[in-house]
């Protein structure tokens, strides 16, 4: 806290000092009687009202007792935070701009209401404080830069075989630009579980861009596994007011514990965007409730092997991107009988959002397919031990439609491009005995209603083709708003 509360301190006091300078300058150059100018013309003077020197003798004075304060605080070892080089520039930096504090204090003691050169005065003072807010700005840590932004849902569900209910989340996003390169970014969701609030960690991570193509981060971060968790989870975003069954269901989690690079290359008129990363990785789930499936929520991995994976998205126009993407590591424990365990997931997507002339409207589609391969484990089963093999895919297909270029209205409030139409085809594929390999079969149907860029009023219904399990045949309302 000290060595914070001195680099503010001396931060205030070398603007003031180098604002002081301009304003009061050396005494011979800026207290000059205003005789005449070089070509016997009457110079153009101003006063300088004795309220201006008052109240920065005053501000001096005030710097003056905390910066010996400062200087007389007993000394403290230097905690982790503050190393000994640190302590020593402080102190340095210290020294200097007191004597530079005294100095000014005795400029201005000898200096009442001369006149000066009001011309050149202002051109000056204009020409410093531009540079003096360009060196400071970055020094002022958390004050600069920052941004809040988020989304917020309510909604309401009424599905077969469960208890229909309302809910209500919401998700603020804090950004942090503390320079050109270096930049933060966190997400918080708070949600209400059936007793309580839930409070979770979406992502947060620190990045730091290299050049145009590469930039490095680190934290936990959303997974770039296709294109959903990254680019359009949000609920403002989702077309529909369900997410696709292969990531509700979990064959590939939302986010990733590690380090990354990423960027983007030009080529001609095409592009190539990339992505690379090194995580915790997924965990095996051994249970005979979730038998073989993965645990992505590993913030401490359960074994020694990182796992590493990617994405490479190509666009041959900007319309239009294919992407693939990779999961690989071992999944089973250190010491657990499933110590050997490994997993491989593929995936390949497809995406194109383009304003078309001739259907009057803004077209959007979706797909993706995916293939995760665990090796085969045994497992405890309620009477005996059982395995099976570990093979799991699912895909979707979504299109959406709004149009943008009807100009219909429906009564006095409403119009019809703000409506948009989705629809949806998911399918799951998942092994294990009786009811643990229940696969599904899914049509999504949705209505939605632009009542603002920003803010969108959602409807929506799932037809559910369980085979061999429950079917959630369901009724979806959504309000969701970005901020």
């Amino acid at each position: 806290m000290m060595i914070g509360r001195t680099e503010q301190v001396l931060q205030r006091t070398a603007g003031l000092v180098l604002l002081g300078s301009v304003l009061l300058g050396p005494a011979e150059t800026w207290a000059q009687s205003p005789t005449q100018t070089p070509d016997g013309s009457a110079p153009t003077t101003v006063t300088v009202p004795r309220v201006e020197f008052d109240q920065l003798r005053a501000e001096v004075r005030e710097l003056r007792t905390a910066l010996k304060a400062l200087t007389d605080r007993p000394t403290r070892t230097p905690t982790p935070e503050a190393s000994t080089g640190q302590v020593e520039r402080l102190r340095t930096e210290l020294r200097n701009i007191r004597e530079q504090v005294f100095g000014l204090e005795k400029q201005i003691e000898s200096v009442k209401s001369e006149p000066i050169g009001d011309q050149e005065r202002a051109a000056v003072i204009a020409q410093l404080m531009e540079e003096f807010e360009v060196e400071m700005d970055p020094l002022l840590h958390g004050l600069t830069n920052f941004v809040i932004s988020g989304a917020a849902v309510v909604g309401f569900q009424d599905r077969d075989n469960s208890d229909s209910t309302f809910g209500v989340g919401i998700a603020p996003v804090f950004l942090w630009k503390p320079t050109d390169r270096l930049f933060f970014e966190t997400e918080i969701a708070f949600g209400l579980g059936r007793e309580e609030t839930e409070v979770e960690l979406d992502y947060a991570q620190v990045s730091y861009i290299i050049n145009d193509y590469l930039t490095i981060g680190g934290g936990k971060f959303l997974l770039p596994f296709g294109t959903f968790w990254e680019r359009w989870h949000p609920s403002w975003i989702n077309k529909l007011p369900t997410m696709p069954l292969l990531y509700e269901r979990g064959l590939v989690g939302s986010s990733g514990l590690g380090v990354q690079l990423r960027g983007g290359v030009p080529i001609g008129p095409t592009k190539i965007n990339y992505a690379a990363y090194l995580i915790n990785g997924p965990d095996f789930n051994t249970s005979f409730v979730s038998a073989g499936r993965l645990g992505f929520a590993n913030h401490r991995d359960n074994n020694n092997n990182k796992s590493f994976g990617g994405r490479i998205g190509f666009l041959p126009i900007p319309e239009l991107e294919f992407g693939g993407s990779l999961l690989s590591g071992r999944v089973g424990s250190s010491s657990g009988a499933d110590h050997g365990v490994d997993t491989l997931a593929l995936g390949i997507d497809l995406s194109y959002a383009r304003e078309i002339d001739a259907i009057k409207g803004r077209l959007d589609l979706r797909a993706e397919y995916v293939w995760v391969n665990t090796d085969d484990a045994i497992f405890a089963g309620p009477v005996e031990l059982f395995t099976f093999n570990n093979r799991r895919n699912g895909w979707f297909v979504q299109a959406a439609y709004r149009p943008t270029q009807v100009d219909v209205r429906l009564g006095d409030r409403i119009e019809l491009k703000n409506f948009e139409f989705a629809l949806r085809y998911d399918q799951l594929r998942q092994p294990g005995p009786d009811r643990l390999g229940v696969d599904r079969d899914q049509i999504t149907f949705g209505i939605d209603y632009w009542i603002l860029p920003n803010a969108v009023l959602k409807t929506g219904y799932v037809f559910d083709d369980a085979h061999g399990g429950e079917e959630r045949d369901g009724f979806f309302v959504q309000m969701a708003v970005s901020f």
